[in-house]
């Protein structure tokens, strides 16, 4: 009896060390997968900021100057209240 419970550690002990095996593999295939979405994720976040950029270049000025107005409160400032500025060559 004290042969085979032996024999049976030793085999549990194998199949453990395999699935322990197996896991690593597994946990580093899905970290390689990470690390790519994750540069993804960085690639697809720099086009949005390049995309929200463009969009609001084709604002057209009409549709600026409204929501200045309606949303913002703004006004076009009258004659009096500019100032223009000559700037020299340094």
């Amino acid at each position: 009896m004290g042969r085979t419970v032996r024999v049976l550690c030793c085999f549990l002990a194998a199949l453990l060390l395999v699935l322990s095996l197996l896991t690593e593999i597994r946990t580093n295939a899905l970290r390689d997968e990470l690390d790519a979405l994750r540069q993804e994720e960085e690639t697809l976040s720099e086009e949005i900021r390049i995309l929200d950029v463009r969009l609001a270049s084709r604002l057209p000025i009409e549709e600026i100057e409204r929501l200045a107005e309606e949303e913002l409160g703004m006004r076009p400032c009258r004659p009096d209240q500019r100032v223009y500025l000559t700037l020299g060559e340094s």
